[in-house]
């Protein structure tokens, strides 16, 4: 597909949040925390914190669960807003929060990004938010929050969570979206995706693809089979967490694909955040996501996927798995708090970041009881992962962090 990632953007301006702010600043005149529940693809990592800053909002700091994502948004938003918007990572902004300053007192908006992710460290986040609401310590009452999620059972736990906070809805793009699945088995994954995007390719008008795998050995696979392939006019480029900003730049913001080829993006869950892959006719989900070892997405995530091919226009979203396999999947995502093993880890930050002694400090998910949590810190002592005392022991402190 020829043109460039900014052409992508044009496309679909405005976006749909921007028609939405009007009720947005209305909600956050009289609430000291407003849910925004957008559909990928709406603007709300970047439309949205510039919106609040030219509102009177600004300085507005945004966390994402992701630095990928944190460095694009950025980006997006672009220097002239330097001064008025910071991009950060719920791990970053947690690790503020451990400083005796007032976290929230220098600005005037914080934007929680990807809350409906569920990580670790945005549920420990989003306790601290509250706790730092209830005491004060933001700038004399004015520094409001808005959570961001993409739809799902977060919308309704994180209204109830802050005292029946309002909840804006914006819908998905009505761009029509064509499934099909797999006739068979996939035996060989980096083939089938290989082979698919192949396909995609000599049968199908102009458009990007992207294709959703679990690890990044599986892009190294794909990419070295698609190199290996006699199929001239593919623009290869890939996402995933670890890539270093040098190219991210390269891969994302300022790629230009050159006129005649079609771009393929060959990505892990991380392109999940519309924010980072713009302009995508079709999408190729291996159903997927990265873990030890790979599992099966949900229902509710193979939507999203699908969905990414509809933003622009009419797509088409290629499952490389059967329909009585998607009949199977969880109806939604587990959340990281409610995954085995998972309270140990949450432990672990809440003692990192000195959650449990901050004044008015909750649990997101009560899921996890306190008395639940009470246990887990017994475990964390006979671990080795807390001293005596209750400190982080060094082991403790190199495990205290979930992932960006």
């Amino acid at each position: 597909m020829a043109g460039s990632n900014q052409e992508h953007e044009a496309e679909s301006w405005p976006p749909a949040i921007y028609h939405q702010m009007p009720a947005i600043l209305e909600y956050l005149e009289d609430h000291r925390v407003v849910v925004v529940s957008a559909a990928p693809g709406s603007g709300k990592s970047s439309v949205l914190p510039r919106c609040l800053a030219e509102s009177g909002y600004g300085p507005v700091l945004c966390a994402q669960p992701r630095h990928l994502a944190a460095f694009v948004a950025m980006a997006k938003v672009g220097e002239e807003w330097d001064s008025d918007i910071e991009f950060t990572t719920t791990r970053q902004l947690l690790d503020r929060f451990s400083s005796p300053a007032p976290v929230l007192a220098g600005y005037g908006a914080v934007v929680i990004d990807e809350a409906h992710d569920r990580t670790l460290g945005t549920d420990v986040l989003l306790g601290m938010v509250k706790a730092a609401l209830a005491t004060g310590t933001t700038m004399g009452g004015r520094c409001k929050v808005v959570v961001c999620t993409a739809g799902g059972p977060a919308d309704g736990m994180l209204s109830a969570f802050f005292g029946g906070a309002p909840v804006v809805s914006i819908p998905r793009a009505a761009h029509q979206v064509e499934v099909r699945y797999s006739r068979g088995p996939v035996l060989d994954m980096a083939a089938a995706v290989a082979d698919e995007v192949a396909a995609i390719h000599a049968s199908q008008p102009p458009g990007d693809v992207l294709a959703f795998l679990p690890e990044n050995a599986d892009i190294i696979g794909v990419h070295a089979r698609l190199l290996g392939l006699p199929v001239p006019g593919l623009a290869v480029r890939y996402v995933h967490d670890n890539l270093p900003a040098e190219l991210i730049d390269i891969m994302l913001i300022n790629s230009p694909v050159p006129d005649g080829r079609r771009r393929v993006v060959l990505a892990t869950d991380v392109a999940e955040t519309a924010v980072l892959v713009h302009g995508i006719t079709y999408v190729v989900d291996t159903g997927l996501v990265s873990e030890q070892p790979p599992v099966r997405i949900s229902k509710e995530a193979a939507a999203a996927r699908a969905a990414i091919a509809g933003f622009s226009g009419p797509g088409r979203c290629h499952r490389l798995y059967q329909p009585e396999e998607y009949d199977d999947l969880d109806e939604h995502t587990i959340p990281h708090i409610r995954q085995d093993g998972a309270a140990v880890r949450f432990a672990l930050m809440v003692k990192r970041h000195a959650a449990d002694g901050i004044p008015g400090f909750e649990i997101f998910d009560p899921a996890l009881e306190p008395a639940v949590l009470k246990n887990v810190f017994g475990q964390l002592v006979n671990g080795g992962y807390l001293d005596k005392l209750g400190n982080l022991s060094d082991k403790g402190e190199r495990e205290a962090y979930d992932e960006d």
